[in-house]
């Protein structure tokens, strides 16, 4: 069997993401296709929008067969290791696999080079000495390939395309078997300016926080749309500074030492910072240096309060022991027997001291929302 995977958030569906799906299942004349999805918490270190089983449920009404959680502990990291824990995760499924991917290049030979060259020591002797002049990852990595490859900076500084390298580079690394695809997205709409009818989720996200529903309605589906309409816009907005008051009260210097992501004193100055702050975004505000990007200190900050002491040793050494199902179409029920580990589908089955329950409390608790309970079985697909 050939399945299709895609690695998605969702957060929310656009019509983008219905296009990669579409194209996807087109192109690679795949038999079904499998969505892994970043659970209730989203890779830049915030709340999604709305629920993991809801974000899956529109995945299902949208095209895709299967909706499965990426672990949390990959997650809530850098980009490396979002794409590592997708490799492993995809890689649990006992099928040829084709990973699709969007990026703005949409030559995968292109990136599949652009992968090789970056795994040189030459170029992460050059991250390591921009990282010691003060640099953060981030700009280390764009700076890198400026002085090795200035033709191809700018293209290869693009976020998808570099995610797309990710995802390659961890192929290597593990030496999937997985075969990388790429889809070119289309038009060039920025984060925050819908164009041509197409708009990127963050964008949609600024038209809800300004309560823009008419806009919303022309960028994603129908059956989106109609569950965006029904979120409570004012717990969304007091999610962060309600995740702020559980920072303040539990916030231990000792503890946070050994979070996932705390690097160079890092615990110290949100601790001391912490003190004088009034809100989330104030000390957000004040947090941030040129060395550390708002997307790696919304990371810390989340870890700290979830007390997640995954270490990266710990993420490229893990094995991928269970997958956990968050909705499926009704006539692909026989896509469960493929997978190599146990396969979980209820919420009650999921250890109650993991991180993934962890998160999905604290997920509840800061936006006070009931959440699904296991698995959704969609029977009809939506156009």
């Amino acid at each position: 069997m050939k399945i299709a995977v895609i690695i998605c958030e969702y957060n929310p569906l656009q019509k983008g993401h219905v296009y990669h799906i579409q194209n996807t299942k087109k192109n690679c004349m795949c038999d079904k296709l499998v969505c892994i999805m970043s659970g209730n918490f989203v890779q830049r270190g915030e709340g999604a929008i709305a629920d993991k089983y809801i974000r899956a449920k529109w995945a299902v009404q949208n095209g895709a067969d299967l909706v499965i959680e990426l672990p949390p502990e990959y997650v809530l990291s850098t980009a490396k290791y979002f794409a590592l824990g997708a490799i492993k995760t995809a890689d649990t499924i006992n099928a040829e696999i084709i990973l699709s991917f969007g990026s703005e290049n949409g030559d995968v030979e292109n990136l599949k080079k652009s992968a090789e060259w970056q795994e040189s020591e030459e170029f992460k002797s050059l991250i390591d000495e921009f990282l010691k002049n003060g640099y953060g990852y981030a700009q280390s990595y764009s700076l890198a390939l400026n002085k090795l490859s200035p033709d191809n900076a700018e293209l290869l500084s693009s976020p998808n395309n570099i995610l797309g390298i990710e995802y390659i580079k961890a192929i290597l690394d593990t030496k999937s078997s997985i075969t990388p695809y790429t889809i070119k997205r289309l038009g060039e709409y920025k984060d925050n300016e819908p164009s041509n009818g197409f708009a990127s989720a963050s964008a949609i996200r600024n038209l809800l926080f300004k309560g823009d529903y008419d806009k919303i309605s022309e960028l994603v589906p129908y059956s989106v749309f109609e569950d965006i309409k029904k979120l409570s816009l004012s717990k969304i907005l007091q999610s962060k500074d309600k995740l702020f008051s559980v920072l303040k009260y539990n916030m231990d210097k000792k503890k946070a030492l050994n979070c996932h992501g705390v690097k160079e004193g890092i615990e110290n100055r949100i601790f001391e910072l912490l003190q004088s702050s009034d809100s989330y975004d104030e000390l957000m505000t004040r947090l941030a240096t040129k060395r550390y990007t708002n997307a790696y200190l919304m990371r810390t900050i989340l870890n700290i309060v979830l007390g997640n002491n995954f270490t990266a040793e710990d993420l490229r050494a893990k094995d991928i022991d269970f997958v956990n199902i968050l909705a499926i179409e009704e006539g692909a029920k026989d896509l469960l027997s493929l997978f190599k580990c146990k396969v979980i589908s209820k919420s009650s089955d999921i250890k109650s001291d993991s991180l993934m329950s962890r998160c999905d409390n604290l997920y509840s608790s800061i936006y006070t929302l009931p959440t699904q309970k296991g698995m959704q079985i969609i029977k009809n697909k939506t156009k």
